[in-house]
């Protein structure tokens, strides 16, 4: 006769012990804040290799516990910032290409704004990422999606700093378009803080376009000001720290 051996409780409370407890929507979110604020520094830091490190972050992800189409949204403005990386490396010995970064970001913005079309911000990442694709800057923002997102939400912070970005080379007036960039950076900051899970980035970009504004017309006072600003929000933003050298090189 066969003896069958049955486990013994401590071998089963062992097994049970390893099980992995389902993830909260609690926990998601503040697993997809992590990955968002690791794509943010090494943004600010030009680490191509750490953003990417916060792309796969992402990627891990259940987009079951967070809300429709954010997995996509972080993936697409990791992707951006990627390519916008890419772009601005003097050296052209980072690994990738902006063109493929340019291409990821759109595929993933479109993904999100299918998930929830209400997404404005999906859609303003979706608009800019052409711009950094194939020719690079010499490329055009796509204007459907823009038109889109401004229809949705026009008071947005992020919405307006990426319209910024994409009509800054028609601008003419330099007054005025201080003026605009002055206007967005208190968009920003009359904006309600972020929730948990919820978009939280463009501040310290909006500052910086607000002290790179100011130096071109030259007032190095108020561009230093700006700038200072923006390394407040992002103490390690390598653009800031190297702008506001240069203008504190300047006279008044």
């Amino acid at each position: 006769m066969k003896v069958r051996h049955w486990p013994s409780i401590v071998t089963i409370l062992a097994a049970w012990l390893c099980i992995p407890a389902p993830q909260s929507r609690a926990d998601a979110a503040s697993d997809l804040d992590d990955a968002a604020a690791r794509i943010q520094y090494a943004f600010y830091t030009q680490d191509v290799r750490a953003l990417q490190e916060g792309l796969a972050l992402v990627e891990q992800l259940d987009a079951t516990e967070l809300a429709p189409g954010m997995k996509d949204y972080y993936a697409a403005y990791g992707h951006w910032k990627l390519a916008q990386i890419l772009t601005e490396s003097a050296t052209g010995k980072v690994p990738g290409t902006a063109g493929k970064a340019a291409a990821d970001c759109e595929r993933q913005a479109k993904a999100a704004r299918t998930q929830d079309g209400r997404m404005a911000e999906a859609y303003a990442i979706e608009a800019v990422c052409p711009s950094l694709e194939a020719s690079l800057l010499s490329s055009n923002c796509a204007d459907k999606p823009l038109r889109t997102a401004h229809e949705i939400d026009p008071r947005n912070p992020r919405v307006q700093l990426i319209e910024l970005l994409c009509r800054r080379k028609d601008q003419k007036d330099p007054a005025a378009y201080t003026r605009q960039v002055g206007e967005l950076v208190d968009a920003f900051e009359r904006a309600p803080p972020s929730r948990p899970g919820k978009p939280d980035w463009g501040h310290a970009e909006a500052l910086l376009l607000l002290g790179e504004s100011h130096l071109q017309r030259g007032d190095s006072r108020a561009a230093r000001d700006a700038i200072e600003r923006a390394l407040v929000i992002a103490p390690d933003y390598r653009k800031a720290q190297a702008m506001l050298q240069t203008a504190a090189a300047r006279p008044n």
